[in-house]
């Protein structure tokens, strides 16, 4: 099965994401997932980040450059107002993880229950749903969020890390160079492609080079981020 290569440019003008279709991205720490995460955000007019390092810099350049995001530490302090939110509890202790649980909690429910319609990013997929226990939310959104218009965007480095959800769930797939062969084995026949097409695909990726697959229409193309 050949697989096209396109430009970065006309990759992303011609990529149609509807609201409450999930987007998964899968790859090495440095590839790029989280720049094309918040750089997807920008098509929606709710957008929460869910923010769970002690300290993140490619969050907190985005917010210098995104002045509309406003950076809550609770759910409850975000007013109707308030369109795009970086929702970023402290963890600077273990006892920490304890409080972004019970916020991070009651900013799905309430979404899932009253708000509908917004994107969650979680950059930090495995962190949320192993560390703090929130795999049963998630699952939910997975499963659930489209038919209320909830679109989440997931990002993981180790896909055998993960609920199988993240990827049988999600309409928009990108991969990024991956040779490990149990991870390799969880890729393999998403969307009803063949395991064998996604797992050479994803092996033979270049460096920077991401793999996408859309499993609605089963197209897949080859291309390379623009980082600006």
């Amino acid at each position: 099965m050949a697989i096209d290569r396109i430009e970065w440019t006309e990759f992303e003008s011609n990529l149609l994401w509807y609201q409450g279709e999930h987007v998964s991205l899968i790859g090495p720490t440095g590839g790029g997932k989280t720049t094309l995460a918040l750089s997807l955000l920008k098509r929606r007019k709710l957008a929460v980040i869910l923010c769970t390092k002690p300290k993140d810099t490619t969050i907190t350049g985005f917010q210098s450059k995104n002045r509309e995001y406003r950076r809550l530490t609770n759910w409850s302090q975000r007013h109707e107002r308030d369109r795009r939110v970086i929702l970023w509890p402290p963890c600077r202790s273990v006892e920490d993880q304890d409080k972004q649980r019970q916020v991070m909690r009651a900013a799905i429910r309430e979404i899932f229950q009253k708000d509908g319609c917004w994107c969650i990013m979680a950059d930090e997929i495995r962190y949320l749903c192993k560390n703090l226990g929130l795999e049963r939310e998630f699952n939910l959104l997975w499963l659930q969020g489209r038919s209320l218009d909830i679109s989440l965007v997931s990002a993981t480095q180790r896909p055998a890390w993960v609920p199988l959800e993240m990827y049988s769930q999600a309409t928009h797939l990108f991969f990024w160079q991956n040779s490990d062969r149990r991870d390799l084995q969880r890729l393999g026949g998403l969307g009803g492609i063949s395991p064998k097409v996604i797992v050479d695909e994803v092996e033979s990726l270049a460096k920077h080079e991401v793999l996408y697959v859309n499993t609605r229409d089963r197209t897949m193309y080859r291309t390379i981020m623009e980082v600006k």
